[in-house]
């Protein structure tokens, strides 16, 4: 089967589909299990199911690999958006464990986007991304209005997001 490319990825979310998902029939003597944990997960009986993570930057390409880089990873169900309006959408319809959010965006910045995921999605994990220095002055505001999310500077290796993302279940 060919591997999907970023932009195939970037279709099926426009059109509002499910990445990657895979129908398992178990034999006779197997165990029911989670198609969605067989469809990528390495060890199928030690999650209930993957997590749920959106993946918010107005730049395209970093949303975009990003979420790839996650599902491949088997131990999540990464989608990407672009601006907060569509993340807000796609929370409403499905759900977040995990929103990892740009700061610095047009309409609505992270920190707002944070703010209002929390409302949709209260147990949901909040990562900001930023690689501007103008980030600490919006985060601190949020902190003095009773909000914790965790920031992460720009740029990030990809084995680092996986690694702190395993490290705190929600």
């Amino acid at each position: 089967m060919p591997r999907d490319s970023i932009s195939d990825y970037a279709n099926r979310w426009r059109l509002g589909c499910v990445m990657n998902t895979a129908l398992v029939m178990p034999r006779r003597d197997d165990p029911p299990r989670d198609a969605l944990l067989a469809s990528k997960n390495p060890n199928p009986l030690e999650h209930e199911r993957r997590r749920r993570v959106l993946i918010i930057d107005d730049e395209h390409l970093i949303a975009d690999t990003l979420a790839e880089i996650l599902n491949d990873s088997g131990n999540f169900l990464a989608l990407a958006a672009y601006d907060g309006a569509s993340a807000l959408e796609q929370a409403r319809k499905v759900g977040v464990d995990v929103l990892i959010t740009d700061v610095v965006m047009p309409e609505m910045n992270g920190i707002e986007l944070a703010k209002a995921i929390k409302s949709i999605c209260p147990k949901a994990r909040i990562v900001l991304l930023s690689g501007q220095a103008q980030t600490r002055d919006l985060l601190q505001q949020a902190e003095h209005e009773g909000y914790g999310f965790e920031l992460w500077a720009k740029p990030i290796h990809p084995d680092i997001v996986l690694e702190r993302l395993k490290q705190h279940r929600v």
